[in-house]
């Protein structure tokens, strides 16, 4: 095959992992801390892999989880193509910072949809503040730089060059 109907399937197949990886039950301990796998996910490829992740893949992926989860429908939609757009945009900028600082970056996207999802819920008139989900976004930042390299060994051994 192709490299490009490789990169695609590695792409989506990341992407689908991630969303089951989401809607995975956890014990009542860890539901508040439920990391945004899939937040992480279009981050990264929004960032390395331009070419196949883009605002409406994100937005697509984000329909798909707010089925599964039972949700309002087009929050998570929102909130992916809001985070896709916005790490596509500053690629270029986000490619050269150190580890760290892309781990600030990471923080301040996934907290920017964190708003959003309470945007959302205070329009729908469900105003909850839960600390958790921001322990969450901590601990997400936290082990995105292990996610990327991980990502970044997949797709250097699946998506030969």
């Amino acid at each position: 095959m192709s490299r490009k109907i490789n990169n695609l399937i590695f792409v989506w197949f990341i992407m689908l992992l991630t969303t089951m990886m989401t809607i995975m039950p956890l014990p009542e301990f860890f539901y508040g801390i439920r990391i945004e796998w899939v937040a992480l996910a279009v981050i990264f490829f929004s960032i390395m892999n331009v070419s196949l992740m883009g605002v409406i893949a994100a937005s697509s992926i984000g329909l798909l989880l707010d089925l599964l989860q039972g949700g309002l429908l087009g929050e998570n939609a929102l909130i992916l193509s809001v985070i896709s757009y916005l790490s596509y945009r500053f690629r270029f900028q986000i490619r050269v910072y150190p580890d760290w600082q892309i781990m600030v970056v990471t923080l301040f996207l996934l907290s920017f949809g964190n708003l959003i999802s309470l945007w959302i819920r205070g329009f729908s008139g469900q105003v909850l503040f839960v600390t958790e989900e921001w322990f969450s976004i901590i601990i997400a930042a936290l082990i995105w730089p292990i996610f990327m390299r991980m990502l970044q060994t997949l797709q250097n051994y699946f998506v030969e060059e």
